[in-house]
């Protein structure tokens, strides 16, 4: 029982903190403006790095690999609609809006 709270608020904690990192490191590397997609690689770089960090630790703690795995399926994803996002911007944007706009919610 114990584990489980505790296992709950370093959950938290590393969403908190991976939300912050993500927020904060691409607009201190990159000083000027960056593009949506540039931003986007950057995030799942980022989530992906704190993830794999998380998940190399090996912790007791299943909520907490939970979420690592569930960042890193979702950057996994992004990275996959990364081509098609491009493609796209230069042929129909249209559907570039709309996806764009569903990835901005992940």
């Amino acid at each position: 029982m114990i584990t489980a709270i505790i296992g709950m608020i370093y959950a938290i904690l590393f969403l908190l903190l991976t939300s912050v990192i993500v927020a904060v490191l691409p607009t201190v590397l990159c000083k000027k403006k960056m593009t949506f997609e540039g931003r986007m690689v950057m995030e799942a770089i980022l989530w992906g790095l704190c993830s794999m960090v998380v998940l190399i630790l090996n912790l007791k703690y299943f909520l907490l690999n939970s979420f690592a795995y569930a960042a890193l399926l979702i950057n996994g994803m992004k990275i996959v609609a990364l081509p098609i996002l491009v493609r796209l911007k230069h042929t129909n944007r249209r559907k570039y809006i709309v996806l764009k706009r569903f990835l901005r919610k992940f």
